[in-house]
Order: C-alpha cells, then sequence, then structure tokens
C-alpha cells in the first residue's frame, strides 16, 4: 500500500481528487492533498510519501522546484506533474529531474487513475526489489556472525565484541538475530560451543580407538 501527496493550488480540483478519485482500487491507502509546494516540503519531513502528485504552476515554488528538490534530496517519492501547459521546457527540464509521468490538464479520473497506477506498479517493484537486498544482506550478516562465533568460540566473547565485528549496534544484532534464528546470542554461542566440545571429544575417541 502506498501514501500520495497531492499538490494543487485550485482548491476545487483539490478537494476533487482527494475526495471522489477511487484511490484503494489501485493500492493507494492514505492520501494527503495540501495547496502549496511549502506545505509540501514539511510534509515530506514527517510523512513517508511514496508518490507526488503535484501541479506545475503555483506560486513562490513551483511543482518543478518541487520535483528538483526530491530529486536532489531524497530518494523517493516517485513525481508526477499536472499542467495544462505544453511547453517543451517544461517537459525537459521534468525529465531531467526524474519525473516519471506527466497530466496534461483537464483530465478525467480513469487518466490520473491510469498514470498513478504506474507509480504505484514502480513502488511496488522497488519495496519488492529492497525486501530482497535486505534478506541477503541480512543473511550474510547471520553468516559472519556465525564464522566468528565458530572461530573464537574457545575465547570470552560477548554480543558487543560480534557487533563491533559486523558494524552493526548490539542492540539491532541482537534483534536481528532473535528474528532470524529464534535464539539469543548467548544461546547460539553455548550451542556453538557444545558441538564444538563435542567434535573434538569425538576426535579423541577416535585417536585413542586406533592406538
Amino acid at each position: 500500500m502506498c501514501t500520495l501527496l497531492i499538490v494543487e493550488d485550485e482548491e476545487i480540483l483539490l478537494e476533487r481528487l482527494v475526495k471522489t478519485v477511487d484511490w484503494e482500487s489501485i493500492g493507494i491507502n492514505k492520501v494527503i492533498g495540501i495547496d502549496s509546494s511549502e506545505e509540501a516540503l514539511n510534509v515530506l519531513i514527517t510523512e513517508n510519501v511514496d508518490i507526488i502528485l503535484t501541479d506545475i504552476r503555483m506560486p513562490i515554488m513551483d511543482g518543478l522546484d518541487l520535483a528538483e528538490f526530491v530529486h536532489s534530496r531524497l530518494k523517493h517519492p516517485y513525481v508526477i506533474l499536472m499542467s495544462g501547459y505544453k511547453e517543451f521546457e517544461y517537459a525537459h527540464r521534468a525529465i531531467k529531474l526524474g519525473v516519471v509521468d506527466y497530466i496534461l490538464k483537464p483530465f478525467t479520473k480513469e487518466e490520473v487513475l491510469e498514470t498513478v497506477k504506474k507509480a504505484v506498479e514502480k513502488v511496488a517493484a522497488e519495496h519488492s526489489r529492497q525486501q530482497c537486498l535486505d534478506s541477503c544482506e541480512n543473511k550474510n550478516i547471520i553468516d559472519m556472525v556465525f564464522d566468528f562465533i565458530f572461530a573464537n568460540c574457545s575465547k570470552q566473547i560477548s554480543l558487543n565484541d560480534v557487533a563491533e565485528y559486523v558494524h552493526l549496534h548490539p542492540v539491532y544484532l541482537s534483534r536481528l538475530l532473535k528474528n532470524k534464528t529464534g535464539k539469543t546470542f548467548k544461546e547460539i554461542l553455548t550451542e556453538v560451543r557444545l558441538k564444538s566440545r563435542k567434535a573434538f571429544e569425538n576426535i579423541q575417541l577416535k585417536t585413542l580407538r586406533n592406538c
């Protein structure tokens, strides 16, 4: 599910976009409507916005300036511009700023839904990719933790030692271990030490039998 920020200084159009479009049908569960780009900046600081639907022509700070702010300082959200102007300079600058689409006024509800839906699909794809990357990264971290414990289980090691080794905060690492393995650091360390001890005893036993 996505959060959509609509920036439009025409009060009637803003109200129609916020209240009469079936945003939930394309996967948007939260819609924030404001009438200026200045207010939009405040929202972007406090809210996790996925998509911005903004008019180009607005006083003081226009939609392209807002898109430039997003492009230069934020990875997200995706920006869609609305305008009744067809000048090439707007579209050219918009492309450079990473704007994902452009809607010409007047438009129908169906047109705006179809355009925003494309951005929703981009957001979903990005979330899926990020989850995959996070999963792979967490697996690598867990592997590094176990490698460190196996290599140092005969020593007095602590969670802080392992956290420093994998460059994570101890509290975060503790939660990650519990979430991914179902065990605490101490439980993992104890199990590794027991397995190492049993392996050592088996080696001793085989050596004695061969004498």
